[in-house]
């Protein structure tokens, strides 16, 4: 007889992606040449010349052994050069700054930082699940905050009860926004600060895709924000802008108590990501002469046009990003997301993600991304563009 599981682990929901790698092999298995425009799992190699870092630092033996557990200082002085290069943000790479193995494994971790039975985590609707996931692991209650079209898919801060307020412990964004690809401004990350300040909670920043973004301007930090150096930490991890999915490396900076509280709970659970990956992180990091998130920049434009002008001309709705890798599709009339994610699937072979996928307000859209090369999108056009909406 085998034991049971944990009440948490039967009470959590199938993760998504896990969920959509089974409906690829399913539909593989019945003979389907799928498409993959479901996860934004980056198609295109890591730069070489952060290879190159690597391969001399996998050499050195000093390597070898464990890292530190806030990280080593060659990175998170490194992650500071770059907040303040980018975002005009100081942060101290001792106190301010630690290392995490990419942004998930830290934004759960987080979590356990904070969260108690009885506490509220407040959520955006629709959002990345592991948000919400490790908020009911933790015991807490949900509240999920609505992200809707007419305010830009930002949350309204003022439609929070105050009694749900008071009970809050985090609160989470995530700007450049998956999945709605929204931008936040610069106004709502200053009333975001005063707010988590004036109730005490925690501003969680889910900044993945900061580097991602087409003919606007640069995307803000929180830690711009006045006041957000004592109540917020943003996560930054290497996986997008320089196409490091697999390595397995970030850094979070903040508010000096939470990044400890953050590095607390590591400390009893990782070791630290491998020293010679955080060497050619650093180097990453570093680079402001090869031009290269530039060039990713364009690529990920130009592809978007592609499926986007594809779509459109098939007769769907699409709202066109300004940032990140995805983009989000309505649903025809009489069609609900899970319904047209099954259609896309079953009749132009393209797997994509419903919006339901993120929550309750993701309904009425479906997630595409642009993580394929141009022949696989042209390809996906013409298996769309072949249905009748």
């Amino acid at each position: 007889m085998q034991p049971r599981r944990s009440a948490r682990l039967l009470g959590a929901e199938d993760y998504l992606f896990s969920f959509v790698d089974r409906a690829r092999a399913l539909a593989e298995a019945a003979g389907a040449d799928v498409i993959p425009l479901g996860v934004g799992d980056c198609d295109l190699p890591t730069p070489p010349h952060i290879v190159a870092a690597l391969r001399r630092a996998a050499i050195d033996p000093a390597q070898h052994r464990y890292p530190p557990y806030e990280g080593t200082s060659e990175l998170r002085h490194a992650a500071a050069r770059y907040l303040r290069r980018r975002f005009d943000v100081g942060a101290d790479p001792d106190t301010e700054v630690t290392v995490t193995l990419g942004s998930k494994e830290a934004m759960a971790h987080l979590s356990l930082a904070y969260l108690e039975p009885g506490d509220v985590a407040l959520v955006p609707d629709p959002a990345y699940p592991v948000y919400a996931t490790w908020a009911r692991f933790c015991g807490a209650e949900v509240v999920r905050m609505p992200l809707r079209e007419d305010n830009g898919f930002l949350p309204d801060l003022s439609a929070i009860p105050a009694h749900v307020a008071r009970r809050a412990k985090l609160l989470w964004v995530s700007y450049p926004n998956n999945p709605t690809t929204a931008l936040a401004t610069r106004a709502f990350y200053d009333e975001l600060a005063s707010f988590c300040t004036g109730y005490g909670i925690v501003a969680a920043s889910d900044a993945a895709y900061s580097e991602i973004y087409f003919d606007t301007e640069p995307p803000p930090s929180l830690l711009e924000a006045p006041g957000a150096m004592e109540c917020g930490i943003e996560f930054h991890s290497l996986s997008k802008a320089y196409n490091m999915a697999g390595w397995r490396v970030g850094f979070a900076a903040g508010t000096p108590s939470i990044v400890e509280a953050l590095r607390t709970v590591k400390t009893h659970t990782d070791s630290g990501t491998f020293g010679a990956v955080q060497h050619a992180a650093a180097t990453a990091l570093d680079d402001t002469t090869s031009g290269y998130t530039d060039r990713l920049r364009a690529t990920y434009r130009n592809r978007t046009r592609l499926l986007c002008d594809g779509l459109e001309a098939a007769g769907l709705q699409v709202l066109r990003p300004r940032a990140t890798f995805y983009c989000l599709v309505r649903t025809p009339e009489g069609m609900d997301a899970e319904g047209l994610a099954k259609r896309l699937l079953e009749e132009a072979r393209v797997l994509s993600i419903p919006g339901t996928g993120f929550g309750p307000g993701g309904e009425g859209f479906v997630r595409l991304t642009v993580c394929a090369d141009t022949p696989v999108l042209a390809e996906a056009v013409r298996g769309v563009g072949a249905l009748r909406w």
